[in-house]
């Protein structure tokens, strides 16, 4: 036993002695780069651009691996590009696109090409009248400061509400209320006991300012109802901009809101309104669409429903409800579309899946445009 044991330990040592064996080394396989994807264009705003095909990437050569320890193994890495999609114009109107000068973006278009765009039409009498834009919004940037057109002037929402005699802007209580022109505050404070509109505490809270200008030869007056509060007095000097109170929901008002009216003469009387489509500038870029609404015979016809289509939006002007509504003296419109975008629309009257009236018309930025809609029988 004891002769064994020096045997044993020699055996061990010579073990531990040995290399060890030799490790195949491992033929790492490289995924190739991902192919680059194109950017996502926004929308573009109006006039609408006829798109163009997206442009296919030049990837760079595909580089082939060459493993140095398994020879037998040569990974070949291919990379198989699909197609890129390509985007077919619907526009169907009849202008032809021109280059414009605005240049594009030089990282992605290094020789810098102009990008196609709608022309708009020479400007066309028949469909321009004299404007009388005098006023600016009544609330900031910062808030809602266009007229929600779900009961705009001279609407009854689809027979759910009185005849409307203004617009309405719907912001949260609080929200500052800018005097829209020059002007001397004729009126401010709760008509609790003086009256304006047809009932007293009608409007709540409001303001009238009397401006520098006129209409037809009468003094024009803007009015600002349901005021939380009224930071201005009777007979003080305002400018346009200035802040005269604060939207709340006073008076007759689901919820706050800023109601405001354009009057001509009697500031006092609640059918001496007008529409301030035509009194308020549009925003830059944008235009009014402002005509009469007429049978055959050439009468006028109240509560008809214009659809007003461009390729990007889809909006709904309405003819007055009935006679109690006022045109403009110089005007004599019975419908009005604010804040469109300048393009070209299509406006459709249907009775009952019947089209009565389609036409095209452009859209002017800036400016009124004025359509006659005569109703086939």
């Amino acid at each position: 036993m004891q002769r064994g044991l020096p045997l044993l330990l020699l055996i061990f040592t010579l073990a531990a002695c040995q290399s060890p064996p030799a490790a195949t080394p491992f033929a790492a396989t490289i995924p190739a780069a991902n192919a680059a994807q194109p950017v996502a264009q926004g929308a573009t705003a109006v006039p609408t651009a006829n798109p163009l095909p997206s442009r296919t990437p030049t990837l760079p050569p595909t580089a082939t691996l060459t493993p140095t320890v398994t020879p037998t193994i040569t990974p070949t890495p291919t990379l198989t590009l699909s197609p890129t999609i390509t985007l077919t114009p619907t526009i169907t109107l009849t202008p032809t696109p021109i280059a414009s000068a605005t240049p594009t973006d030089p990282a992605s278009d290094p020789n810098n090409t102009p990008v196609p765009t709608w022309t708009p039409p020479p400007p066309d009498a028949a469909t321009q009248i004299d404007d009388h834009y005098r006023m600016r919004r009544p609330i900031s940037d910062g808030g809602v400061n266009w007229i929600a057109r779900t009961y705009p002037y001279g609407n009854t929402s689809g027979g759910r509400l009185q005849v409307h005699l203004g617009v309405d802007m719907e912001n949260p209580s609080g929200t500052p209320v800018l005097a829209a022109a020059d002007g001397t505050v004729y009126y401010a404070g709760s008509d609790a006991g003086e009256q304006f509109g047809p009932t007293t505490n009608y409007y709540g809270n409001l303001v009238v300012i009397q401006h520098p200008f006129q209409s037809a030869g009468q003094p024009v007056f803007s009015l600002y109802g349901h005021m939380q509060r009224v930071d201005v007095e009777p007979g003080q000097t305002v400018r346009q901009g200035d802040q005269i109170g604060i939207v709340g929901g006073t008076g007759v008002a689901f919820g706050p809101h800023l109601h405001f009216e354009v009057r001509a003469g009697d500031p006092r009387s609640y059918r001496a309104t007008l529409n301030p489509d035509l009194w308020i500038y549009p925003f830059q870029g944008f235009g009014t669409l402002a005509g009469r609404v007429t049978d055959a015979s050439g009468a006028l016809l109240y509560d008809v429903t214009l659809q007003v289509k461009s390729t990007d939006i889809s909006r709904y002007a309405f003819s007055y409800a009935d006679t109690s509504v006022n045109p403009d003296p110089v005007f004599g419109e019975n419908f009005t579309l604010g804040d469109l975008p300048a393009n070209y629309y299509t406006v459709t009257v249907s009775d009952n899946g019947r089209v009565r009236f389609q036409q095209i018309v452009y859209v002017y930025p800036n400016r009124t445009t004025w359509l006659e809609v005569q109703l086939k029988p």
